[in-house]
């Protein structure tokens, strides 16, 4: 009787075991866990500027990581808290800089986001000698324009 009881009592905890097994289906085990891991950080970033055109770009070179999706790029004055201003998607390594009013320096900095959406570390900072906009500038309104005035 005892063996029988014994039998039972292994029998009713192996299948207590398989259903705790079977409730916790949603969630990950030991051989697929979640990665949480940030992808490793682009690096070399830089400036570059077209002076024919006026425009200024920043340069990166990409994460040595497989599983980037996109890479955010920050401004970050000294002193002020960083913004986001852009992103691209992870086959792109490099982000046209907005014209600027008048002549100043930006600073930069980027990071990889995985496919996790886990972002990586920053890059340094770079500073970029801004040129201030000398193109010709939109109209003003006329205020007689499309109005009948009855004459």
């Amino acid at each position: 009787m005892k063996s029988r009881r014994n039998t039972f009592a292994a029998l009713l905890l192996g299948a207590m075991a398989i259903s705790m097994v079977g409730c916790n289906s949603g969630s990950t085990s030991p051989t697929n866990p979640i990665d949480l891991s940030p992808p490793q950080a682009p690096t070399n970033l830089h400036s570059t500027s077209d002076a024919g055109i006026n425009r200024d770009w920043i340069v990166w070179d990409p994460s040595a990581s497989a599983n980037v999706s996109s890479y955010e790029i920050y401004s970050t004055p000294p002193g002020g808290s960083s913004e986001l201003v852009g992103t691209v998607d992870a086959s792109t390594t490099d982000y046209i800089l907005p014209l600027v009013g008048s002549d100043t320096i930006e600073y930069y900095r980027v990071r990889a986001v995985g496919t996790n959406d886990v972002p990586s570390a920053f890059t340094s900072t770079v500073g970029v000698p801004r040129t201030g906009w000398a193109g010709e500038t939109a109209p003003s309104p006329n205020p007689d324009h499309g109005h009948d005035n009855g004459f």
